[in-house]
């Protein structure tokens, strides 16, 4: 059986902040491309790790928009549930219920049993929701799961995740698609493979360097092949001047609170000593609007 493997889609029509590209356009494309690819070469399935839509709120005109490409394809598309794909922890009244419902192809295994797809069978853990147990060890088993998996650390003081060397091993699936971190990686443990494929798409700054792929996976060889995304180059999609003008305020304004607590002589008014060290020292106009709106709340 051949799959094709993706990670977070957050398909939406809204633009983040920092995106000067037409966004719903580029997103769109992106989702089409995976779809085309699936297709093209002939693959049984697409496993997609939950968060398929940014909102769970997104307009009528952006749904017929995605169920245009999804009802043209000829393999089904096992999902699970994202945080990004509910409301308030409901699945109920979402962009995401309206898709399945809409389009048979694409099926959410329940979280208490499984779907039996050609050879394999397939499972789901949604975010929030407890691992299924294998009912049947002789049959290739799959599942697709919405938590945070990391290889490493994504920052120093990170909190609420599980090593994927530690899933992997207390999980005996065959394969495992993880979703919701954003970071590209693979695991592997004997003839069990572990994929996070990050997200479809830079929707911040912090991902100006993230290269999107998509893995095609085969149940009977175990081989597999990392396909690129295509992308724009940063700089005709984000607004550079105004990342690297952020990250100077945000400097400065590090600087000025560092400097403050330096201040060995503080009075009763918190206020009026911010207001003797603007007069006495060089303080930026953007660290200044910053202040007036911090200081006006």
């Amino acid at each position: 059986m051949k799959i094709l493997i993706t990670g977070d889609l957050h398909l939406t029509n809204r633009r983040p902040e920092n995106r000067i590209d037409d966004y719903e356009n580029t997103v769109l494309n992106k989702f089409s491309s995976i779809l085309d690819a699936a297709e093209k070469e002939n693959c049984n399935c697409i496993l997609q790790p939950g968060d398929f839509s940014d909102s769970p709120n997104l307009s009528y005109d952006f749904f017929v928009k995605v169920l245009s490409p999804l009802k043209k394809i000829s393999c089904p598309v096992f999902t699970c549930w994202g945080q990004h794909d509910m409301r308030y922890r409901t699945k109920e009244n979402t962009f995401m219920s309206a898709i399945i419902e809409a389009c048979p192809f694409v099926r959410i295994p329940g979280n208490s049993e499984h779907l039996s797809f050609l050879e394999a069978d397939i499972y789901s853990s949604s975010f929030g929701e407890e691992i299924p147990t294998i009912s049947d060890p002789s049959k290739f088993s799959i599942l697709i799961t919405h938590r945070m998996i990391i290889d490493q650390k994504l920052w120093e003081g990170q909190t609420d995740f599980q090593y994927a060397n530690s899933f992997l091993r207390t999980n005996k699936f065959d394969l495992i698609v993880s979703g919701d971190n954003h970071k590209t990686f693979y695991y592997k443990i004997g003839d069990r493979h572990l994929f996070n494929l990050g997200s479809m798409l830079r929707s911040t700054v912090g991902q100006i360097d993230h290269k999107p792929v998509y893995v095609i996976f085969d149940t009977d060889t175990k081989q597999f092949s990392w396909v690129p995304i295509q992308i724009e180059d940063s700089k005709k999609v984000f607004s550079i001047e105004k990342i690297e003008r952020d990250r100077e305020v945000n400097r400065e304004l590090a600087n000025f609170i560092s400097s403050l607590s330096e201040q060995k002589e503080i009075g009763l008014s918190f206020m009026d000593n911010l207001n003797e060290y603007i007069k006495n020292n060089s303080i930026s106009q953007e660290v200044m609007d910053v202040i007036k709106e911090c200081a006006n709340g």
